[in-house]
């Protein structure tokens, strides 16, 4: 499979991994666009270092990998608009300020990246602009992985759906996050992210990032962004269409979930309280064991020929283990750093199925999906594993 598929795949691994939201943004689009279901977890691991460093390369000021120079030196799209254009664009609805910095990428899914400072600090702002199904997937962030201090979701008369997300740093020191998306029935979606930093990264550089709701719906709305659609493929002509496949099974609801989980889990196993679910594909539950207690994340991803495809992929890696079901296994055990040093503070199991459909099933120490803490975990990788290549999955 060439690297255009190959790369994705590890996107997607990194989307769940990561912990900064701003990654997952960026995986969840190249998932997409190799028509793979995204899902976002909570665990952190060597796959999301490599993600995140292949990733920041798109955002350096001036980057415009994937398309092609056009006259002046920018980088341009199929139909002539060129990075600085999309820079000017971005400029021209932001309110009065100074930009440090500036860069764009006009390939198959545009971006155009700022460092802008109104007089309080600067802060960045990212904006893409891609072609989706549809607005479905214009929905609030899960509070679960992210300290949220609000989200609204507005359905406009014409179908359309802006999403304004407000989330908080998972710990202190880290910027806030606000992010705009706006979606339309035809298939156009602009997401603009930004920070009261100059990454996702500590430290802060003001107290709030710079753009009110109101700004950030503006900005997202814009008709300006319709230059750059009109070089962008139409979702039913593009190889890389994020629209799903015909017959193509959907995610599984949380309460589904739960109910195959429960009766997998060792005899002995106590669930705790029920927990608010806010993601299709995915639920989190507490399980306590022998006196133990933890977290854990269960994510599905039903099967299909891309599946299959991925599955293909990820049994190259050495470390995955190949059952004689057909099945493919990988375990990994993650630290407070990608070095590896410190006591292990997560473990996961992901699982494909031999029809490809995908099971990870990810444990920690702590409250919800970004506080993790050292311990004993209340399950064994042996146990996790035994969940996730249960054959309970495949019915």
């Amino acid at each position: 499979m060439p690297f255009e598929d190959e790369f994705p795949l590890a996107l997607r691994s990194a989307a769940e991994l990561a912990p900064d939201t701003g990654a997952v943004v960026l995986a969840a689009g190249a998932v997409r666009r190799a028509r793979r279901r995204r899902t976002r977890g909570a665990l952190a691991g060597t796959a999301a270092a490599l993600a995140v460093a292949a990733l920041g390369a798109v955002l350096l000021p001036g980057n415009g990998a994937g398309a092609a120079p056009g006259p002046s030196g920018g980088q341009v799209a199929s139909r002539g608009v060129s990075g600085a254009e999309m820079v000017g664009l971005l400029k021209a609805l932001l309110p009065p300020g100074r930009i440090t910095e500036a860069g764009a990428d006009t390939g198959a899914r545009p971006v155009v990246h700022l460092l802008f400072d109104d007089g309080r600090g600067a802060a960045t702002v990212t904006l893409f602009v891609e072609r989706v199904s549809g607005p479905d997937e214009a929905r609030c962030l899960d509070s679960f992985d992210t300290p949220t201090e609000s989200c609204d979701r507005t359905v406009r008369p014409d179908g359309s759906v802006v999403v304004i997300d407000k989330m908080n740093g998972r710990s202190p020191g880290l910027p806030k996050e606000w992010r705009a998306v706006y979606a339309t029935p035809g298939g156009k979606q602009v997401l603009l992210t930004s920070y009261n930093g100059v990454n996702a990264g500590p430290p802060t550089t003001r107290p709030e990032p710079p753009l009110s709701a109101e700004q950030l719906t503006a900005v997202v709305t814009s008709p300006s962004w319709d230059a750059v659609f009109a070089g962008l493929p139409a979702p039913s002509a593009s190889g890389g269409s994020p629209l799903p496949s015909p017959g193509a099974a959907s995610a599984p609801a949380p309460a589904g979930i739960l109910a195959t989980v429960a009766p997998l889990l060792p005899p002995g196993s106590v669930i705790g309280e029920p927990q608010t679910q806010e993601s299709v594909g995915r639920a989190h539950l507490r399980v306590t064991f022998e006196g133990r207690t933890s977290m854990l994340l269960v994510s599905v991803d039903p099967a299909s020929a891309e599946n299959r495809a991925a599955k293909a992929v990820f049994e190259r890696n050495p470390a995955v283990i190949r059952r004689p079901d057909g099945s493919a296994v990988d375990v990994q055990v993650g630290g407070a750093s990608g070095s590896g040093d410190g006591p292990a503070l997560n473990w996961s199991v992901e699982v494909f199925h031999p029809d490809g459909r995908r099971i990870r099933v990810g444990e920690w120490n702590g409250e919800n999906g970004y506080d993790f803490r050292p311990g004993t975990p209340a399950l064994t990788v042996e146990q996790l594993t035994a969940i996730a290549a249960d054959p309970a999955w495949r019915s």
